[in-house]
């Protein structure tokens, strides 16, 4: 009944290659399988729960940008967000349920309208009712998001731990994207291939980023020695918001009390409950990682290192997230 889709999760042949070029690299648990550059197999559910969750981190930016005075990287998020429903995925919904969908494209465009509306001097604070009626269709929009979860998702994946930590894996790839957008890094920091070729002392390089500073090697570029310029602040925002508030909150309120109440029904691979415990433990540290390394403005490579070689494996041993082409295989 589902299509499937793909999450752009890559991975590099060998995680012993890349230990040995990466100093200081710390590895988890074994993957079984290893395979060059593919991608994880995921479903409609966990894609479409992904875009809800990136709307409302820019919904929550325009807010956080309004508060703070800055009508130009408001107007950049009310825009992000209304680009984000595509005409597929709004027919998609009005299968569903005709009006909800109406109120996502109605509302999405309201707030760019409304916030693209805005002038004020700069020395000036924008009038709070302005902030208030764009503060409603927020909360509009985000009462709409919720209802429309409800008639899309079938209540079997919203309450799935596979399901939610497909959603971890590709919201890791969205932090990924807009940190090498927001340090204006020259590679695809999704893919994982592009940490074989970062070896020793490498962070200090052009392609890790716009640096003012160099680096010793073997420091970490959260010891504060490397100054990791911002070139695009909307997109440090992005990556910032997810990691700061949407991933540590689905993992808290969502994910771990699932992964704890769930048997093997949703592919859980710990042989026991308390190595599943400790893995999970390990997981939320590795999201901390993540969250303490973009606030601090840390090196593209120190930040792919978490995501890819800590996060993706935690995630491809807990919930059995399965590479497309081995699941093609498996047919």
């Amino acid at each position: 009944m589902r299509t499937r889709k793909t999450i752009s999760v890559l991975y590099v042949a060998g995680f012993l290659i890349v230990g040995i070029l990466l100093v200081g690299v710390p590895f988890l648990s074994p993957i079984n399988r290893i395979a060059h550059g593919h991608t994880f197999s995921t479903t409609e559910s966990a894609q479409f729960l992904s875009l809800v969750e990136q709307i409302r981190a820019h919904t929550g930016l325009v807010m956080v940008n309004l508060d703070n005075n800055n009508i130009t990287l408001a107007n950049d998020h009310a825009e992000r967000a209304a680009n984000m429903l595509s005409n597929s995925t709004l027919d998609e919904i009005s299968e569903s349920n005709i009006r909800i969908a109406d109120t996502l494209e109605t509302t999405l465009l309201q707030l760019r309208d409304n916030v693209s509306s805005l002038t004020v001097v700069s020395a000036e604070q924008i009038p709070p009712d302005r902030v208030q009626s764009i503060n409603q269709i927020v909360q509009t929009l985000n009462d709409a998001l919720s209802e429309a979860v409800m008639v899309r998702i079938e209540s079997e994946q919203r309450n799935n731990s596979t399901t939610w930590a497909m959603v971890i894996a590709n919201l890791t790839n969205t932090i990924l994207s807009n940190y090498g957008n927001a340090t204006g890094a020259t590679f695809d920091l999704t893919d994982m291939t592009n940490l074989a070729g970062m070896g020793e002392g490498s962070a200090v390089t052009s392609n890790q980023g716009i640096i003012n500073n160099t680096m010793p090697n073997n420091t970490s570029a959260s010891d504060g020695l490397t100054n990791i310029m911002i070139v695009d602040e909307a997109a440090y925002q992005t990556s910032q918001y997810l990691a700061n508030n949407t991933m540590l909150q689905l993992f808290n309120d969502v994910l771990k009390p699932i992964s704890a109440t769930t048997t093997g029904t949703n592919n859980m691979t710990a042989s026991n409950n308390d190595n599943t415990t400790s893995s999970i433990d390990g997981l939320e540290q590795s999201l901390l990682q993540l969250r303490d390394a973009i606030n601090s403005k840390a090196s593209p490579n120190e930040v792919m290192t978490i995501a890819h070689l800590q996060i993706h494996p935690a995630l491809m041993q807990l919930y059995g997230l399965t590479p497309e082409n081995e699941e093609n295989m498996s047919h």
